[in-house]
């Protein structure tokens, strides 16, 4: 991983998440890049026939002295010896069309963002949240961070399956993968029985030899856990197993599927306070 890129809005979630990536960097040997999105000012020009709108550049320069100020401010705050920090402004871009920026820093591996989850039916239920949109959208993995967490070395982490998705096997070897540098970190598949899927057994022991004979990790073992639904089975089990990282794949559905179906990834990320680190199914580009 040569670049991580932390998106902040200065807030105190943000500035948790930005320690938060500070430790990762160190572990993985990336330069964290911290950027700041926001939208430049403009002005209405009059002329024969309608208005037109245009930067007003002379705002804009007071607006990006000002906010450079708090980037700076922001990114010293947090003590990051023996880490490369570079600040970036991006000026009218969403925060989760990651398409309009990524090109902007190359070679970047990981998004890290903080995230307050959803706070009202309107903030979350049904438009949701920046981060979990983001997920969406990302063609590269997406770590959530919630205020509550604070970062440790990864000793347990904890990946739901579903053994009949295809796109199961290549997220358990990207998983892999990324927490290589944490060594002797153990990885628990985690199956969840609910009263809509329920996976047998011969399914079940079928999927861990396709397992073993296609990932290479000493620390692999699978869970299963009974419960009324996907997401109170992973609560369950990041409680009782004691992970300190949850690792989800997600369809990345858009539009009219969006709206129908939804994702578990992302009611994850708005309703279990977990680091969730989200990567993007094989295929899917900016």
């Amino acid at each position: 991983m040569k670049n991580i890129l932390h998106l902040t809005d200065f807030s105190e979630v943000a500035r948790n998440a930005y320690e938060y990536a500070i430790h990762l960097a160190r572990q993985v040997g990336a330069e964290l890049h911290v950027a700041h999105i926001y939208d430049r000012p403009y002005a209405s020009i009059a002329y024969q026939g309608g208005l037109s709108a245009v930067i007003d550049a002379e705002m804009d320069a007071k607006i990006r002295a000002e906010l450079k100020k708090h980037l700076e401010t922001y990114a010293t705050a947090v003590a990051h010896e023996g880490i490369r920090v570079i600040l970036h402004l991006w000026g009218d871009m969403s925060v989760w069309r990651p398409d309009q920026y990524l090109d902007k820093v190359p070679g970047t591996g990981l998004i890290v963002m903080g995230t307050r989850g959803a706070t009202s039916l309107w903030h979350g239920g049904l438009f949701g949240t920046n981060t979990a949109r983001l997920i969406r959208h990302s063609p590269v993995p997406v770590l959530a961070v919630h205020p509550q967490n604070t970062y440790a070395p990864y000793q347990k982490a904890l990946l739901p399956v579903d053994i009949f998705d295809e796109g199961t096997l290549p997220i358990i070897k990207k998983a892999v993968e990324f927490l290589r540098p944490w060594s002797g970190v153990k990885i628990s598949l985690l199956v969840v029985n609910t009263p809509y899927v329920f996976y047998d057994t011969a399914s079940i022991e079928k999927f861990i030899q396709q397992v073993k004979e296609n990932v290479r990790h000493e620390a692999l073992d699978l869970r299963v856990y009974n419960d009324i639904s996907v997401e109170e089975g992973l609560r369950q089990a990041m409680e009782t197993e004691k992970a300190d990282l949850l690792v989800m794949g997600t369809h990345a559905r858009k539009g009219l599927a969006q709206l129908l179906f939804g994702s578990i990834t992302e009611n994850v990320a708005q309703h279990l306070s977990y680091p969730l680190l989200a990567f993007p199914p094989e295929g899917v580009s900016s």
